[in-house]
């Protein structure tokens, strides 16, 4: 028996060291194409999504946003959109300056432009203090229940933001009333539990935070109730589609609450939005 009580402590390290130490640090990309009549015929857009970083060293460190950025601009996307949450607010590690914390995303590069919202650890926590103050100081739009419109060699559309649901007030009327009836938009929340709320005329909803669930097992995938949304695994992860409206769930980059990812690597995600 103390045989097979060693063999489970020596597995449950290695899967310890494995979940913290190897798996929270082999970034992917998880591509998408989505084709809708939303798009009014215009040509295909390369729409990449970073999400959910919180910075915290050593686990999510200045370099570590660094090659993150290097690995999104060589992907050659179109757009590229920040969905929230830059900083970390567990204990297990060091805070980052916000400054400092911010510069690397200067550093983004998208033709047709890079736009960011807020996340809940970024208003509210220890450790956030700054974080809002230094992206809204950062040379890339900050959209808080605001659309902007963009045109760039050949495509003609709107990004939208929305603020946080658990520590702003999004406001979906605000941020949609400048846009022109059947006009493209693109719509950037952090938290997915607000595409419940989003008009069927929006082209795309994308959103993060909930990290896939961040520690999944096999068979059953996130454990519902660690999930932080009031609708469990409905909106946990992926590309869902209801009521004639499409919404894409990045599981991020970074890791929350505890700095371990299990069966769920970290991911950029890449949209190619197209028309029928």
């Amino acid at each position: 028996m103390k045989y097979v009580f060693a063999f489970l402590i020596l597995v449950f390290a290695i899967l310890g060291i494995y979940a913290s130490m190897v798996e929270p640090f082999q970034l992917r990309v998880t591509e998408y194409s989505i084709e809708t009549d939303k798009w009014k015929g215009q040509p295909d857009l390369r729409v990449a999504l970073v999400t959910d970083t919180h910075a915290i060293w050593p686990w999510m460190t200045v370099s570590h946003i660094d090659r993150i950025v290097t690995e999104v601009n060589a992907l050659k996307p179109d757009l590229i959109l920040l969905l929230g949450d830059y900083v970390a607010t567990h204990p297990f590690g060091i805070q980052i300056p916000p400054e400092e914390g911010v510069k690397p995303y200067e550093s983004l590069n998208a033709r047709c432009g890079v736009f960011s919202v807020l996340g809940n650890h970024d208003l509210h926590g220890n450790g956030s203090e700054g974080w809002p103050d230094a992206m809204r100081s950062s040379s890339i739009p900050l959209l808080e229940n605001q659309s902007e419109h963009v045109e760039c060699e050949g495509f003609s559309f709107y990004v939208s933001g929305l603020e946080d649901l658990w520590w702003q007030k999004p406001d979906i009327d605000k941020a949609l009333d400048s846009i022109p009836i059947g006009e493209p938009v693109i719509m950037m929340m952090h938290n997915p539990d607000l595409f419940v709320e989003i008009p069927s005329m929006v082209t795309l909803s994308v959103a993060g935070h909930t990290h896939a669930g961040q520690i999944r097992f096999p068979f059953i995938g996130a454990v519902e109730s660690v999930i932080p949304s009031r609708y469990g695994k409905r909106f946990v992860y992926g590309h869902i589609t209801e009521n004639n409206k499409d919404l894409i769930v990045s599981a991020g980059v970074g890791n929350t609450g505890i700095p371990l990812r299990f069966l769920n690597k970290p991911e950029v995600v890449l949209i190619t939005l197209s028309s029928e």
